[in-house]
């Protein structure tokens, strides 16, 4: 049930935070200057597989940002012979980017990025004699390289990434990542 009620509010702070824009007024002009200091975000292909995962990215200077990252899930599995696998997931990253592009400021255009990790994992297998648990926590380090595209003109605001790298856990040895994701900016 706690799972249900943390999807839940990780889904309504994701619809609340759509609905916030922020703007400039510059008293010389009469038009409004749209800019980027915040974004959330959301893994579409992340929930194909069970997963709900959300991110937010500050931008800290015009060059760099810190982004976040949660993702949970949970899978239940029978098979035959009454052999049954219940899974759960959570993972944390905390990472710094680095913006490449000469002409766009951050969050926008190429970026590089390191960052630290937690995942939490619990894989219980139930067959009809026994009871396998397997509980694990990790840390380790990531780097990615990607790029992220801001919409200002006709969805403005709708943000895009796509990212690819690699992870060392304490437990894993490199892991491969791809990252898709969809957001707001603000």
């Amino acid at each position: 049930m706690k799972k249900i009620g943390w999807s839940i509010l990780i889904g309504l702070l994701a619809i609340v935070s759509l609905n916030a824009q922020e703007t400039v007024h510059d008293n010389k002009k009469e038009e409004n200057t749209f800019t980027l200091k915040s974004i959330i975000k959301v893994f579409p292909l992340n929930a194909l597989t069970g997963e709900i995962g959300i991110g937010y990215e500050r931008a800290i200077k015009p060059k760099a940002s810190l982004n976040f990252i949660l993702t949970q899930g949970f899978n239940k599995q029978s098979f035959y012979n009454s052999l049954s696998e219940r899974s759960y997931y959570l993972f944390f990253e905390i990472g710094v980017r680095r913006y490449l592009s000469k002409r766009k400021k951050a969050p926008e255009g190429w970026f590089a990025s390191g960052a630290l990790f937690a995942e939490y994992i619990n894989i219980n297998f139930n067959n009809e004699s026994k009871n396998n648990d397997i509980e694990r926590i990790q840390g380790g380090i990531s780097g990615k390289i990607g790029h992220q595209w801001i919409l200002k003109n006709a969805l403005k605001g709708m943000a895009i990434e796509v990212a690819g790298g690699l992870e060392y856990g304490t437990f894993t040895i490199f892991n491969s990542v791809i990252d898709f994701t969809v957001g707001y900016s603000w």
